[in-house]
Order: structure tokens, then sequence, then C-alpha cells
């Protein structure tokens, strides 16, 4: 993954502020104005900004980056939050569907997103 902008966590005072905003608005339409332009987001990435916004007003630091196509298995692990050998075992064991390129596991990120939000 290629990280391209972290956010260091708010202060409490922003983190609160943002929260109430949030947490208001997810059961309805976001409004996005970039540089008085309002920009209209499909479901996908209303959820995205909506999922950054609230890291940040639970006061957890963000990074935002690109994510190729396939991860490798240390990519896989970062994405589950658990370690290289594990991302092996799950693979070996069918629970993560795997892509071999040559004898390198691949892994899709929507596949490893979907058995992270299983356990969740």
């Amino acid at each position: 993954m290629d990280f391209r902008f972290v956010m260091p966590a708010l202060d409490s005072r922003s983190a609160t502020s943002l929260a109430a905003v949030v947490h208001e608005r997810t059961g309805s339409d976001v409004d996005i104005r970039i540089g008085g332009s309002e920009v209209r987001l499909d479901d996908a990435t209303r959820s995205a900004v909506l999922e950054l916004l609230t890291q940040l007003a639970t006061g957890r630091a963000v990074a935002v980056g690109t994510v190729d196509e396939l991860l490798t298995t240390s990519h896989a692990a970062e994405v589950l939050g658990v370690s290289d050998t594990y991302v092996r075992r799950l693979a070996d064991a069918g629970d993560l569907p795997i892509e071999m390129r040559g004898t390198h596991r691949r892994f899709r990120l929507e596949d490893l997103l979907r058995h992270r939000d299983r356990f969740r």
C-alpha cells in the first residue's frame, strides 16, 4: 500500500464537534462542498467519506492511500490487522481466496474486507 496522506488524531474538542455532526448525518444525505461547488457522491464514496470522518471523530489517526488490485501477504495482514503467518494459514485452509502469481499468494482487497467484516 502506498500511503499518500496521514492525518493525526484530532484534539478532543474538534473530535467531539465532528462526532456530533457525523452522528446526525449517518442516516441522511451528505453534502460535500469543494471551493463553493457542491459535489454529489455515490453510495460507496459517501460511505468512505463518512467512515473517514467517523474515525477522526473517535480520536483516531487515519492514513489514506492507494491500494493495488492484488495485495501481498504482508499487505493483506496489514488490512486484517493480523500476522503474515496467520494470513498464510487462512489462505492455505481455504478461508481466504487467493490468486497465485508463480509461487506467491496474492489477495484481492474486496475479499479481505469481506473477511474482516465477517469477524468484526
